[in-house]
């Protein structure tokens, strides 16, 4: 939930700022934003109930905001202010970020401080002045087929007598028989002839839906048609849509501008299956959706009505962009463009509002990608501090426990070179004592006169005594 903003910072109780043209934006944010329900917005907007409700039912129509189905969503919203829970909750609509994007604007041209604004130039636009451009996004042609049934066909819907299928809405459109010829062999006069369902009311425009069925005549012997016998149902059901206007605002802002026409065909498909019985599948485009911009450009159309008398095509200006003369407009000097994308239908419809999106674009992606570049950057720095301080303390550990184990080692090879010694020297001593005690009893037996006998030459010292 959004934060509750002081008075002195809300953008829109700026003097300079007028309620007038802007008082449903106010509504929105409020309602979207901060999570208000409509009675504390018109206590903070000091205005009645009524026009708040008049407002949120302009954004519920424009589809900047939807019904909140989900009880999260509804309790999040009624919780400000509602004692018992029963007000009407609201969610960003589909074109919720072209809402945000205005906020943005505002608050950025206008300011929070109260001083006054500068005052925006009108936007340059290829239309006279005054005269604000549209996009209209046409070629809403989808098919949808049957589900296959088990035997290579398709599966069809139940019999019904032609009464029953008109209570349902669904008929014979009157003269639109393919193949209608009485020629021929009667059991060979068949063909496929087109239904037609009532229109579907949406929020975008009226969609149609059509059938195909083949029908077989009935001929007497005479060869006179007598009635139609209606047979299976072709296996495609073709769905067209209106065309859907876009502001250029729009066109820039929204990320799929199709994606509303997808969500009714899908909800018609539905009530095809529901309320006809036919089983279908997912809805294709049959040709891709063109986004179309009128512009006023009296050269480009003397250009096209010239080349319209030796080629009727239309004229390739730009890469996926044509221009024709489909709303006879071109002796009034006013163009048709067809374009592939909607950003290339802005561009053309108005240029310094298209490059002042891209450029805001880039500089919100240019803000984005220094605020990651400064994470990141803390996070590298966060990082190497860690792995420092992890190197140090293993360096210490590793140190610690070599010095350790050298002690150990050092310890260890003294004690041994000592006992090594010592056992040396108890070796050496006895060795010394042992010799020591030979040569003493040599002596004292030759004192004795034990001695072995003499050799020649040899005397003892007895022997001169004589």
């Amino acid at each position: 939930m959004v934060k509750e903003t002081s008075k002195e910072t809300r953008w829109w109780q700026s003097g300079s700022v007028p309620r007038r043209g802007n008082a449903r934006w106010i509504v929105y944010d409020l309602l979207i934003n901060e999570r208000l329900i409509a009675v504390r917005i018109a206590e903070m907007m000091e205005v009645g109930r009524p026009a708040v409700s008049k407002h949120i039912k302009s954004l519920l129509r424009d589809r900047f905001i939807a019904r909140a189905t989900g009880l999260e969503a509804h309790y999040d919203q009624v919780k400000n202010g509602s004692v018992t829970g029963a007000h009407k909750a609201y969610i960003p609509g589909p074109k919720s970020q072209v809402a945000q994007e205005r906020i943005k604007h505002l608050i950025s041209s206008m300011g929070v401080s109260g001083t006054a604004a500068t005052a925006k130039p009108p936007e340059a636009t290829r239309l006279p002045a005054g005269v604000e451009p549209t996009i209209d996004l046409h070629r809403l042609d989808f098919q949808v087929k049957l589900i296959p049934n088990p035997q290579g066909g398709y599966k069809q819907p139940a019999e019904r007598s032609m009464e029953d299928w008109e209570q349902r809405g669904l008929k014979p459109k009157p003269g639109r028989r393919q193949g209608f010829s009485l020629m021929g062999r009667p059991e060979h006069r068949s063909n496929w002839g087109h239904w037609e369902w009532e229109p579907i009311e949406t929020d975008l425009g009226t969609f149609k839906v059509h059938f195909k069925r083949r029908w077989r005549s009935i001929c007497d012997e005479d060869n006179i048609e007598l009635g139609i016998n209606w047979e299976d149902w072709s296996p495609t059901v073709r769905i067209t849509g209106p065309r859907v206007h876009l502001t250029v605002q729009e066109a820039l802002t929204l990320d799929n501008p199709e994606g509303p026409v997808g969500s009714e065909v899908v909800k018609i498909v539905s009530k095809i299956t529901s309320e006809l019985g036919f089983t279908l599948g997912l809805p294709m485009h049959r040709q891709k959706p063109e986004y179309g911009v009128l512009i006023h450009d009296p050269e480009l159309a003397k250009t096209i009505e010239e080349r319209r008398k030796t080629n009727p095509k239309m004229l390739e200006v730009a890469d996926g962009i044509t221009a024709d003369g489909s709303h006879d407009l071109l002796k009034e000097g006013f163009v048709h463009l067809d374009c592939e994308t909607p950003a290339q239908a802005a561009a053309q419809a108005a240029p310094i509002a298209a490059i002042d999106h891209t450029m805001n674009r880039m500089t919100d992606m240019m803000e984005t990608f220094r605020a990651m570049t400064d994470n990141s950057m803390e996070a590298i720095e966060e990082h190497a501090v860690r792995t420092t301080d992890n190197i140090s303390g293993q360096l210490e550990n590793q140190l610690g426990t070599i010095v350790q184990q050298l002690q150990y080692s050092m310890e260890e090879s003294i004690v041994r070179m000592q006992q090594r010694f010592n056992e040396w020297l108890d070796q050496f001593a006895q060795q010394q004592q042992e010799r020591i005690n030979r040569v003493i009893v040599r002596f004292e037996e030759r004192l004795r006169g034990n001695a072995d006998e003499l050799r020649e030459g040899q005397q003892t010292l007895f022997d001169w005594e004589d």
